[in-house]
């Protein structure tokens, strides 16, 4: 069956690897803020009355985590408000609403993967304005479906790996944390997954995706230093040395532990990913053309 999808928040990574890995019968009408301001009503019902989709996914979000704690108003604007728009305006109309939430909704203190229904508690305004963004989200519209990720990645767009590669590739040696831990994940495999979602009309609710095991930062660094080396792209004298968060003040604090139980969610979707390392290094690839 041919599926109408309106992705908002089409050139950011997921919403450019939703587009990427469409299924060849699925029908995409692909909007950034340029063509849809979802924090304005007006806008996101002219959009639906115009491109008459079954399906919405929203990946727009403001993503910028230090940024969030002096420009929270706007954070909340785009990470809360809209996402609670658009699912009363969807749910109105009955199209199904998916929306993409993180791991930041909790507070890192956990030990061990943290379940789909535990107490959400975020340490910092991004993480409180995407939880209240679920809120809002499956207040007006329960049948829709949550999916938090974590650490996103991808050859194209902003991110840590990107980072990492220009520094590294230019010799440049980097200092990073070791004692936050979490799961990267590649925008290609979350796309996959949220694509298989929209084959599954009876799923709602929250779920929990990432790519497969369990990193901090340097483990990821240290991922994208090996891959550049084995081909040849490594930078004369870079290194990469573990610190402490401690010794790398942010403005925002992050959560040390953000790992997500994501095994019923795999198995709800129908969809293991590959290994966070395999993620990283296709990635690398990527932005090196290699």
């Amino acid at each position: 069956m041919s599926l109408r999808t309106l992705i908002f928040g089409s050139l950011g990574q997921v919403g450019n690897a939703l587009q990427e890995t469409a299924p060849k019968s699925t029908v995409i009408v692909a909007h950034d803020f340029a063509e849809t301001d979802i924090r304005d009503r007006a806008a996101i019902a002219k959009t639906l009355r115009e491109s008459q989709p079954d399906v919405v996914i929203n990946c727009a979000a403001f993503t910028k985590v230090d940024d969030a704690e002096t420009r929270t108003d706007e954070a909340r604007d785009v990470n809360a408000v809209a996402p609670g728009l658009i699912a009363e305006l969807t749910a109105a109309a009955s199209i199904r609403f998916i929306h993409i939430s993180t791991d930041y909704v909790f507070d890192g203190q956990a030990h061990s993967p943290y379940a789909r229904d535990a107490a959400v508690a975020p340490i910092g305004a991004y993480g409180a304005t995407k939880l209240e963004g679920e809120r809002r989200v499956i207040a007006a519209a329960p049948d829709s479906v949550v999916v938090r990720t974590a650490w996103v990645h991808s050859g194209g767009g902003v991110n840590f790996v990107r980072t990492a590669v220009r520094l590294l590739s230019a010799g440049t040696p980097m200092k990073v944390v070791d004692d936050q831990i979490g799961t990267p994940t590649r925008a290609k495999h979350l796309a996959i997954a949220l694509w298989r979602i929209t084959e599954l009309p009876q799923m709602r609710g929250i779920l929990h995706f990432t790519d497969a095991g369990v990193a901090s930062w340097f483990d990821v660094a240290v991922t994208v230093r090996e891959t550049l080396e084995a081909s040849g792209r490594l930078g004369t004298g870079a290194r990469v040395t573990p610190v402490r968060s401690d010794q790398f003040k942010t403005l925002a604090r992050r959560p040390a532990y953000s790992v997500l139980d994501k095994h019923d969610s795999w198995e709800a979707i129908g969809y293991e990913p590959p290994h966070w390392r395999v993620g990283i290094i296709d990635s690398v690839h990527e932005m090196t053309n290699a």
